[in-house]
């Protein structure tokens, strides 16, 4: 039970539940389309924005009833315009959850973190029989479908970054994901879902790991994690690829300290990498 279990103060977080799906999907959608990885990996997004929304539902569902995961979120005060911040491809998606009542409290970010195979907390921060709330059309599963990727662009950068993830971080705890909706960047809420992690990491003992684009290594390191190698890829010469750009992947470990991390939460936010290693912020 966590009432029996040592973590991490939540300061304005808390863990997510099944019933966040929806609303993590599409701030995952709205955050991660900043990404150069996201690009690079979904050129037909504008065209099928709804198996992207699905991708990260599909995807974040999995993760929370994972026993070796642990997904977190940060909610604020709903900013009725929070769509203008949002590709218009997606504010058209049917499964696209927008939040528009003033003063209410929303989930704006989120991360999640795998935990390492010998970790005592494996099994113990998810609930084994979460499910879906019963009679709710907001529940439907969405299509299960990938055209909004390109299959040789998803490979390419799996090829590329396989080896150094292999390298580094093979075996560790991981920031796996972690994303803010656009509109709620600048407040704080990527480095204190990100201090979450570092602080569970040092009551480990733990070194943790992360891949993350360049905007997201920046909250990476002012978190303590140090470069252990960037890797680069190249636009593919294809008209798939439209208009992506180059991508790098920066992958970083934490040793863990004897202390809790204490580093400030004051620094912009921004998309780290998502679930299949394709982005973080």
């Amino acid at each position: 039970m966590l009432s029996d279990l040592e973590l991490a103060p939540f300061d304005q977080l808390r863990l997510a539940t099944l019933a966040d799906v929806p609303r993590i999907a599409s701030v995952a959608a709205a955050g991660f389309f900043w990404s150069p990885t996201f690009r690079f990996q979904r050129p037909y997004f504008s065209q099928y924005a709804e198996d992207t929304v699905s991708s990260y539902w599909r995807d974040y569902k999995s993760m929370i009833t994972d026993p070796q995961s642990i997904v977190l979120v940060a909610e604020d005060r709903v900013d009725p315009r929070e769509d203008l911040a949002v590709h218009e491809a997606f504010r058209k998606c049917p499964t696209f959850k927008s939040e528009k009542e003033p003063g209410s409290r929303a989930i704006v970010g989120i991360c999640s973190v795998t935990l390492r195979p010998e970790s005592s907390r494996i099994g113990r921060i998810h609930d084994p029989y979460a499910k879906y709330p019963e009679h709710s059309e907001d529940f439907r599963s969405p299509s299960n479908l990938t055209r909004d990727k390109c299959i040789d662009s998803v490979q390419a950068y799996a090829n590329a970054t396989g080896p150094a993830r292999k390298r580094y971080l093979e075996g560790l705890m991981r920031l796996s994901t972690l994303v803010v909706h656009p509109a709620y960047w600048r407040r704080g809420h990527g480095n204190r879902l990100t201090q979450w992690c570092t602080q569970l990491a040092d009551m480990e003992g733990a070194a943790i790991g992360v891949s993350a684009t360049p905007m997201g290594s920046i909250v990476a390191r002012k978190a303590g994690f140090e470069m252990r190698e960037v890797v680069r890829l190249n636009k593919p010469a294809t008209e798939a690829a439209g208009g992506s750009s180059d991508v790098e992947l920066w992958i970083g470990v934490r040793l863990p300290s004897s202390s809790p991390s204490t580093a400030s939460a004051t620094c912009s936010d921004s998309p780290i990498s998502d679930i299949q290693g394709s982005e973080m912020f």
